[in-house]
């Protein structure tokens, strides 16, 4: 588990690097609010396409080369976006990458494989602790190297250092890492009877309470597409900060996500359920949505991204441990990988008219959006039928 947790963790700081900058390299490239977050979208659509299939091939030949091909396709993306000079690189930066997006439903995967139902939601903590941590430092390190004024910004050099971060994360893979499937599971995946992608996928949505999760990640996922796509955009536009600011913003996120997921979600979950902390994670989150659409200052700014840091910190592992109930130990990758894929698709819808809100109707508008969505997504919550999905 602790190596996990380093490969991740350094895979993150790459990740996290470019994400304050994302907005402004097509921004760089001559294109509007519209087609930026569009562009952003296109990574999430196209990590949807091969979520599934990745998960999948996860639990027939095991987590870790899942884990190296992945790492080895964002190596060569962040290296395509550092020297993207037009619209057409950052598109193809940002399709390849979602592409080989395999990375997070296999570390998801990997942790069941190691885990017990009883354990599983603090081992999710732990591995979202490591996202959360890469995005202290990712964020933080990413604005630095870039600077504070947008125009003269440095964008290659954050690229390139993302790539050296997820390479060490990839030679972490391929020489320290342990294969967690054994090879007897490998072996009875592979010498079952063979059932299409499709097939999986509608056995998968026959379940009730998988169904209800699904939708709730989708519910909490686009609202957090909308976050991301524009708060760059809308930080920049009403409080006139650039990339090393946003960066410390999104860093202050990530302590919060960290010392959630890293010290408490196990305690929280033994406590009170998956079910429930997804139930407060939900109106943490409409809250500070709400917060951050009437922000026109620093002291309601801070305040609603407390109020969205907790909100994601609870709602990701819990959702994720829910999920991991819904499967067998022959079948988590592939029904995690529906459950990654739902949340990429989440992360298109977002984003395929937030620039066009932005533009049209105002800067906070996207935030109310993202509001909004929580309400239907609290109600499915008490929906769940929660004796089958949080039983061991």
């Amino acid at each position: 588990m602790r190596i996990l947790f380093l490969i991740v963790f350094v895979d993150l700081v790459g990740f996290g690097i470019l994400v304050p900058l994302l907005p402004f390299y097509v921004d760089r490239v001559g294109a509007g609010p519209e087609i930026i977050t569009i562009t952003l979208g296109l990574y999430s659509l196209f990590q949807f396409i091969a979520a599934p299939i990745w998960g999948r091939l996860s639990d027939r030949y095991g987590r870790k080369p899942i884990l190296a091909w992945s790492l080895s396709g964002f190596a060569i993306s962040y290296l395509i976006l550092g020297f993207a000079d037009s619209l057409w690189m950052v598109v193809a930066s940002r399709v390849f990458g979602g592409l080989m997006a395999g990375n997070i439903s296999a570390a998801f995967a990997y942790v069941t494989d190691i885990t017990t139902p009883e354990t599983r939601a603090k081992g999710m903590g732990m591995v979202g602790a490591a996202f959360g941590l890469g995005f202290i430092f990712g964020p933080v390190i990413g604005g630095v190297l870039a600077g504070s004024d947008i125009e003269t910004a440095n964008f290659l050099l954050p690229a390139l250092v993302a790539t050296g971060m997820t390479t060490v994360a990839l030679l972490g893979v391929i020489f320290v890492l342990p294969e967690s499937l054994s090879q007897e599971l490998r072996d009875q995946i592979r010498n079952r009877p063979k059932t299409s992608l499709k097939m999986r996928i509608e056995a998968a949505f026959k379940r009730q309470a998988l169904t209800l999760i699904v939708l709730i990640g989708f519910g909490v996922t686009m609202a957090w597409a909308l976050l991301e796509t524009t708060l760059a955009l809308w930080a920049n536009s009403v409080l006139s900060l650039g990339p090393r600011d946003i960066g410390l913003l999104l860093t202050y996120v990530g302590v919060i996500g960290v010392i959630i997921q890293g010290g408490m979600i196990g305690p929280l979950t033994r406590r009170f359920g998956e079910r429930s902390l997804v139930a407060a994670a939900t109106c943490f989150l409409f809250c500070g949505y709400g917060f951050l659409a009437a922000s026109q200052g620093w002291t309601l700014l801070v305040t609603a991204m407390t109020f969205l840091a907790v909100g994601n910190a609870l709602a990701n592992p819990s959702l994720s441990s829910l999920v991991s109930k819904e499967a067998d130990e022959t079948e988590r990758g592939a029904v995690l990988g529906v459950f990654q894929g739902a949340g990429s698709l989440a992360r298109v819808a977002g984003p395929m008219y937030a620039g066009l809100v932005f533009v049209q109707f105002g800067p906070a508008v996207p935030f109310m959006i993202a509001a909004a969505c929580m309400v239907p997504t609290l109600v499915m919550v008490f929906l769940l039928p929660p004796k089958r999905s949080e039983a061991g």
